[in-house]
């Protein structure tokens, strides 16, 4: 609630108003409309008009009433237990999302074992596949981003128009019941089917929940959420190893990897709230009160905002635009267009690298294989306690630069030792270009859900993800180039990382875009 200030202040601001309107008529003659320029202009004129008001008069002596989206989420603050949870519930859909992405490393392996206990039955033994050219087992991971590069945008264009949650719960629903299917399946080619599908959900829960989460917390608390979402991907990601020494079979990897989504799934069904400023965005004031309330019950405390100034912040968007429509705005805009090619290419690029050191990790650290898998995961710790001081510190945009040139540099030494020589010197570079892709793989989330408005951020982002799958589709064929003389693979992973650099520079810096109400930022249109 928001108290009222004295009589005496509204009553000069209301002759003050008054008076504009009367001059405003004599400008505009006798058109009678004001431009659409001119109404937003006069409604955050009005809006300052009343902040300045509310906090000279005696009732907001302490408490800021919140006017703005960032105001009332900046009020909120980070640690309070409504955005919390949403931030852990969408954190947590990563940990879900990496366990069937990874699985393969166990359920279809590219090596078979060769060693004395090789008793886990693999795709390969079940189905009795033989490798000639290609190893057909291998489909199990190929099929995964097939789908995600197919369906993958239906998704989160259905996010920017229904809405982030109907879109989420879909996915976990889907994501489960496509692989309890895969793991049920009589044939191989009925189990790439449920791979297809559950792949086909791998950027609605690792794209639009970040997404979702950005847009409910307060911007100060970006760089810590990236930090609770790497953990859940870390730990998503060692966890397929223990549940491959458990169980003998991948049918039943399988089976653990997606049946939490659907019981998650149902979790969030009851619990979820929409994202806050898409809830703005669409000027849903009734939601917006609601979603402000449940924050005050969870939170035991009381909010001061204006919901009707909050809505009238937000952009003029026509909200029964189409589709098409909708893609046209994007199009039309040239900032959009760059933005989203700049960003794709770094998202394909960094893919590309990440799954290809991840590729070469069960050499490193130990001749165990289970221990180099998990160790694979560990060494990606360290960079995301890390981002939240970097983007701090440098900044979003000098942050991604760092991070390309350091692994860059990386990749370069990397062809410049030799493994078989050096293998203590080659493994550190290994480590530190680990750790600088899986930087620069985080701040593509951090960085892309500031870029980009509400009314097309999932599509925009959603086409960086859809696109990025190419990356990961031609991980396991560039070090062919070797060929030609060894270590060109790596040479060219540096020069793609130089190129990242370099492309940067053109994306504009987010990171005082906190100091903008939320709601000026929220539309193309």
């Amino acid at each position: 609630m928001v108290s009222l200030p004295p009589t005496s202040l509204v009553t000069d601001v209301l002759l003050e108003e008054d008076k504009e309107h009367e001059d405003l008529s004599i400008k505009k003659g006798s058109s009678g409309k004001l431009s659409d320029e001119e109404l937003l202009a006069k409604t955050i004129e009005k809006a300052l008009k009343t902040k300045k008001m509310a906090q000279s008069s005696n009732m907001t002596s302490s408490i800021k009433v919140a006017l703005t989206a960032e105001d009332l989420l900046d009020q909120i603050g980070i640690w309070h237990p409504y955005p919390l949870f949403i931030t852990f519930s969408m954190a947590f859909l990563w940990w879900l999302s990496v366990m069937p992405t990874m699985s393969p490393s166990y359920m279809a392996p590219a090596s078979p074992c060769t060693s004395d206990n090789c008793s886990f039955v693999t795709v390969q033994n079940e189905f009795n596949i033989t490798k000639t050219l290609i190893d057909p087992g291998e489909m199990t991971s190929s099929v995964f981003f097939l789908g995600n590069g197919v369906l993958g945008q239906i998704y989160a264009v259905a996010a920017d128009r229904i809405g982030r949650r109907p879109v989420l719960i879909a996915s976990l629903f889907i994501s489960g019941l496509s692989g309890i299917g895969a793991a049920y399946a009589p044939t191989f080619e009925l189990m790439l089917v449920g791979r297809f599908f559950q792949g086909s959900c791998f950027t609605a829960l690792t794209m639009i929940n970040w997404v979702m989460c950005c847009e409910s917390i307060s911007f100060s608390g970006h760089g810590y959420a990236s930090v609770l979402f790497g953990l859940c991907w870390v730990i998503g990601y060692c966890s397929v190893s223990p549940l491959a020494i458990y169980f003998s079979t991948w049918r039943y990897v399988q089976l653990a990897t997606s049946v939490p989504c659907v019981l998650f799934g149902f979790v969030m069904l009851f619990t979820l709230p929409e994202s806050f400023s898409f809830l703005v965005a669409k000027r849903k004031r009734d939601d917006l009160v609601q979603w402000i309330e449940t924050a005050e019950k969870v939170g035991n405390e009381e909010i001061d905002y204006d919901a009707d100034q909050i809505v009238d912040m937000s952009s003029r968007e026509d909200d029964n635009k189409s589709l098409l429509q909708t893609l046209k705005i994007v199009l039309q805009s040239k900032l959009m267009v760059t933005y989203t090619a700049v960003e794709s290419f770094l998202w394909i690029i960094d893919l590309m690298i990440y799954s290809a050191l991840s590729l070469s990790s069960t050499g490193v650290g130990s001749h165990n294989m289970h221990l180099s898998y998990i160790f694979s995961g560990l060494v990606e710790i360290p960079s995301y306690f890390l981002i939240p001081a970097a983007i701090d510190w440098l900044g979003r945009k000098p942050s991604v630069m760092v991070c390309h040139l350091i692994l860059a540099f990386s990749l370069l030494s990397m062809y410049l030792f030799d493994h078989e020589a050096d293998p203590e010197i080659f493994l550190i570079i290994w480590l530190i270009a680990k750790f600088a892709v899986a930087s620069a793989f985080m701040l593509c989330f951090v960085y892309g859900a500031e870029l980009f408005p509400t009314n097309c951020r999932s599509i925009c982002l959603g086409t960086c993800a859809t696109i990025s799958n190419l990356g990961a589709v031609f991980a396991p064929h560039v070090p062919a180039m070797d060929i030609f003389f060894p270590g060109l693979h790596y040479l060219f992973y540096a020069l793609c990382s130089f190129i990242c650099t370099i492309l940067t520079t053109i994306l504009p810096e987010t990171k005082e875009n906190h100091s903008v109400p939320r709601s000026q930022q929220q539309s193309l249109a």
